[in-house]
């Protein structure tokens, strides 16, 4: 790992990539915290930075060594740890390429992990009472991804889907579920570091089973939690999504009315060649079933374009699909050929001009139908969760808070910029009443209206 900085041992990480990765990282931090390794929340104060890397798709790796090289450029002084997704697939390209890195290491949760923290837990039994440069630290928790107010639980990692253009089954493995008890220990370790919200994540979260307990089963073990406020699952693979699970979602307790439906594309042909099931007319049947069993759900979609062999008119129902279908959220991608995946080798490829030219046909299309039924909001109070607060001498010039809806997932999706004055104590994690005066984009502008039932 290259020469150890003198003094007490502190790391910083830095998370690219998916909420998945973010959870993992949280993990990651809190073996590093048990082992006696000190965590920090600015890389100036640290002696080690930690980068947990992304490998799946070619914008991902492409930030993932941008990262790696500003690290290493930007701070000289500091061994530069890296590992994840791009590690384990990209090992010895990345150890020969990038020299200046002290070490580097495949997936959390792996045997790199465990040699991870060994090797950082000794530098810190070593580092005596040195103290490496100046100033006050402030340790940081390892128990939140950012924002304060949730925290991402992964509840499996892996992926027996085999979908054609998707790398995830190469360099992560087959589907491996978490077991309750893993996944309970971990909620209580969210939930006492003060997250409210859980967001449970994984390549397919529809499909969790492990010791006789189902999704549905897991739902209802984690909000009988006092301490949870919101519940919401992302990825949601729609073969897998059953009608007890959304007539559960419907009751309106803690699980938000909140549907993640990753689809990639509505045509038949070109979800075959992706190695998908099903088409565009059973995914409205499912909407559709959705709608009924839980009124007022969000849906959020993402979709590829650009797929090998994708025509004009295949596009074009693709379009009609997402007009018909009234996506709160939704985005495209263009396809990214994958080195040792199916689709990679697949014919005819379609000109990336022609692609881009779709992309931004497509994400119109999604942006102006969202703005649409996002207006139809103006006038409703609705419950928020606190992210920030407002402070600093711009206060009184800005919102008085950011939140977010049931409607809308952390990072990904839009906000509530609240505006007036907010019930007494109210603090980050907190619910709140809130009237919708306008929406802006994704995001809504609204005042607040009192507190709700999370108020703390």
């Amino acid at each position: 790992m290259g020469p150890r900085p003198a003094g007490e041992t502190r790391v910083y990480i830095h998370t690219l990539g998916c909420p998945k990765n973010e959870a993992d990282s949280r993990v990651l931090g809190r073996s590093l915290a048990a082992a006696g390794v000190a965590l920090v929340g600015d890389p100036e104060q640290a002696t080690h930075i930690l980068l947990n890397t992304c490998a799946f798709i070619r914008e991902a790796k492409e930030e993932s060594i941008a990262a790696i090289l500003d690290a290493s450029a930007s701070y000289p002084s500091r061994n530069v740890l890296v590992m994840g997704c791009l590690v384990e697939r990209y090992r010895e390209e990345l150890r020969q390429g990038i020299p200046e890195v002290a070490g580097w290491f495949g997936l959390v949760g792996g045997p790199d992990q465990q040699a991870l923290v060994r090797s950082l837990a000794a530098d810190q039994a070593g580092a005596g009472d040195a103290v490496d440069g100046g100033g006050d630290w402030m340790p940081v928790s390892a128990g939140l991804s950012a924002g304060g107010s949730f925290a991402y639980l992964k509840i499996s990692d892996g992926c027996d889907e085999l979908c054609t253009f998707c790398a995830i089954p190469g360099i992560k493995g087959p589907y491996t579920a978490a077991t309750p008890e893993e996944i309970l220990t971990e909620a209580d370790a969210c939930l006492e570091a003060g997250a409210r919200e859980l967001v449970l994540v994984g390549q397919d979260t529809a499909r969790w089973e492990s010791r006789g307990m189902d999704l549905l089963g897991l739902a209802k073990a984690l909000t009988a939690d006092p301490r949870l406020r919101w519940l919401r699952v992302m990825y949601l693979q729609p073969e897998h999504v059953t009608d007890a699970f959304l007539a559960y979602m419907g009751e309106g307790g803690k699980l938000c009315a909140y549907l993640d439906l990753p689809l990639q594309h509505s045509h038949p042909a070109v979800l075959r060649r992706m190695g998908r099931a099903g088409d565009g007319d059973s995914y409205l049947e499912l909407l559709a079933r959705a709608r009924r069993l839980v009124p007022g759900v969000a849906m959020r979609s993402a979709f590829i374009v650009g797929f090998p062999g994708e025509t004009e008119d295949q596009f074009e129902r693709l379009l009609r699909f997402v007009r018909e279908a009234e996506f709160d959220y939704a985005g495209g991608f263009i396809y990214s050929p994958e080195e040792g995946t199916p689709a990679a080798r697949l014919k005819p490829r379609v000109p990336l001009r022609a692609a881009r030219e779709r992309l931004v046909r497509l994400n119109q299309a999604l942006a102006d139908l969202a703005e649409v039924k996002h207006a139809r909001q103006a006038g409703e109070t609705v419950e928020v969760i606190v992210d920030s607060l407002a402070g600093g001498l711009e206060a009184a010039e800005g919102p008085a808070a950011v939140g977010r809806t049931r409607g809308q997932a952390p990072e990904v999706d839009g906000v509530v910029h609240i505006e007036g004055e907010l019930p007494d104590g109210v603090n980050v994690g907190d619910i709140i009443k809130v009237t919708i005066e306008a929406a802006v984009g994704y995001d809504f502008v609204g005042t607040c209206a009192g507190a709700a039932g999370g108020h703390a």
